[in-house]
C-alpha cells in the first residue's frame, strides 16, 4: 500500500492507468487531503467510469468519503452552522426553479461561511454568481443533470467551488452549434468556450456568457481555475496582470462531462 495526495496531476496519472486496464495492478492506494477539493471530484467522476479499476482506491480524508457518499445517494451535505465544506448533489429538476429550499439554504451557507473566513464581500458574490451560472449550465448543456454536483471549502486561506457533471461534455455541447461542427477535439472546445458568445446556440442569441463572466470574475479577483472535459484540462491561472490569465491546455485521459474546479487563495 502507498499514499499518494489529492493534486490534479495525480488524479490524471491515475486515469490514465485506469484507462490502460492498469490501475488496479500498482494494489491499494491512499489517497490523502490535499487542501483541495477539485481534484476528489474528479477522481470520484473517474470511479464511475472504470468501477473495477478504482476498488483499489481508498481516501484518508473525511471529506472525500462523505462527498462519494453524498454523490451516490444524493443526499447533501455541508449546510449545518459549523461546517466548512459541503456537497448538493444535484436533483433531476433545477432547484431554483423547483424553489427548493434547501438549495438556498445551502448556498447561504456558503456563502456566509466565505464571508466570515475574511474573503472580501464582492469577491464573495462574484464567486457565488459564478457558481449559480454554472449550475444552471448543468441543466442546459450537460444532458444529464441528475449527475451534476457542487462543492466548496473554505479555510482561513482560500475558497474554493467545483461544479461537476457525467454528462456529454464541451465537445459534443459545441458541435451542436453548427458553427462549431468541425472542432477536433475537447480542448479546442473549452478554448471556444471561454469566449463571449460561444454556446450550443447561435451566437445570435446572446447565449454563451457564462463562462465569459467566470473567467473574468474569477481572474479580476486572482483566482485559478480548471476546465476538465473529454481528454483536455485547461488552466488558467493568475498573472501580474489581473485582468489576464495564463492559459494552459494539456492533453489527458478520457474524462465524461464537465468539472470546473476555481479556487481563490490568499496572497
Amino acid at each position: 500500500m502507498y499514499s499518494l495526495e489529492a493534486q490534479f496531476p495525480i488524479i490524471d496519472d491515475l486515469l490514465a492507468e485506469a484507462t490502460l486496464g492498469r490501475l488496479r495492478d500498482h494494489g491499494d492506494v491512499v489517497i490523502e487531503k490535499s487542501g483541495r477539493i477539485g481534484p476528489l471530484v474528479e477522481l470520484l467522476s473517474a470511479a464511475t467510469q472504470f468501477p473495477e479499476e478504482y476498488r483499489s482506491i481508498s481516501f484518508n480524508a473525511s471529506f472525500a468519503t462523505q462527498l462519494r457518499d453524498a454523490w451516490a445517494t444524493g443526499i447533501q451535505f455541508g449546510g449545518a452552522f459549523g461546517d466548512q465544506a459541503g456537497v448538493f448533489p444535484l436533483p433531476s429538476v433545477n432547484p431554483v426553479v423547483s424553489g427548493d429550499c434547501r438549495w438556498e439554504q445551502w448556498l447561504l451557507h456558503a456563502e456566509n461561511k466565505a464571508k466570515a473566513s475574511g474573503v472580501a464581500a464582492p469577491l464573495v458574490a462574484s464567486f457565488i454568481g459564478a457558481l449559480q451560472e454554472m449550475q444552471d449550465n448543468v441543466y442546459e448543456h450537460s444532458g444529464a443533470a441528475q449527475t451534476g454536483l457542487i462543492a466548496y471549502a473554505v479555510t482561513d486561506r482560500s475558497f474554493e467551488f467545483v461544479v461537476s457533471d457525467r454528462g456529454v461534455g464541451v465537445l459534443e455541447t459545441l458541435r451542436q452549434n453548427p458553427n462549431y461542427a468541425d472542432l477536433p477535439d475537447a480542448g479546442a472546445a473549452l478554448e471556444a468556450a471561454i469566449k463571449p458568445g460561444v454556446s450550443r446556440f447561435p451566437t445570435e442569441t446572446g447565449r454563451g456568457q457564462g463562462y465569459v463572466q467566470l473567467y473574468r470574475a474569477m481572474v479580476t479577483h486572482r483566482a485559478e481555475l480548471r476546465f476538465r472535459s473529454g481528454d483536455h484540462a485547461l488552466t488558467l491561472s493568475p498573472t501580474a496582470d489581473p485582468l489576464r490569465a495564463e492559459q494552459v491546455l494539456g492533453h489527458t485521459a478520457e474524462l465524461h462531462g464537465l468539472t470546473i474546479s476555481a479556487i481563490w487563495r490568499v496572497e
